[in-house]
């Protein structure tokens, strides 16, 4: 049993150092400097909004009219997790007093603040044009697009009650 594991962990280990080399130096090749950290969290972050979007927009099966309304959401979501994650990136850097770390993540909560109002406003019209099936999805998934869910699903079931 020892050995038919060895015999079959060793060329998957060999498989898996080639497969890391290759990539690096593919990663190496492409590019002269290596990203920085910050960089690949920042590209990691909108890869995953990305995503998120797409599978949002999927599920709601939107109508050629209600396409229309899509983009400016989209763009408001997307800029808002930009300003997120700079603002975390800020408030986490190093060489930070605590009194200066408690100043930034002070104004990542503003920020969050006037990004979620900036989501809401665009949303608005898109919302306001679903169905209640639609909406019921829209809700569901949106609350995965922002940290603030509560506030999210609080201001679009206003905005659906008209009492925005």
């Amino acid at each position: 049993m020892e050995r038919t594991l060895r015999s079959i962990l060793t060329p998957l280990t060999a498989a898996v150092a080639l497969l890391i080399s290759a990539f690096t130096h593919i990663a190496v090749a492409q590019s002269d400097q290596q990203p920085t950290h910050a960089e690949l969290v920042q590209r990691w972050a909108e890869a995953a909004i990305d995503a998120q979007l797409k599978g949002m927009k999927t599920s709601l099966r939107l109508t050629a009219d209600q396409e229309k309304d899509w983009g400016s959401f989209e763009s408001a979501v997307k800029d808002a997790e930009k300003a997120r994650v700079t603002a975390l990136q800020k408030e986490q850097s190093s060489g930070l007093t605590p009194m200066d770390r408690l100043d930034a993540k002070a104004e990542r909560l503003a920020d969050s603040q006037a990004g979620l109002e900036k989501i809401v406003e665009a949303a608005k019209p898109l919302y306001l044009s679903l169905d209640d099936t639609q909406k019921h999805k829209f809700i569901t998934l949106g609350r995965t697009l922002v940290p603030e869910r509560g506030r999210f699903v609080k201001e679009m079931r206003r905005v659906g009650k008209g009492t925005s």
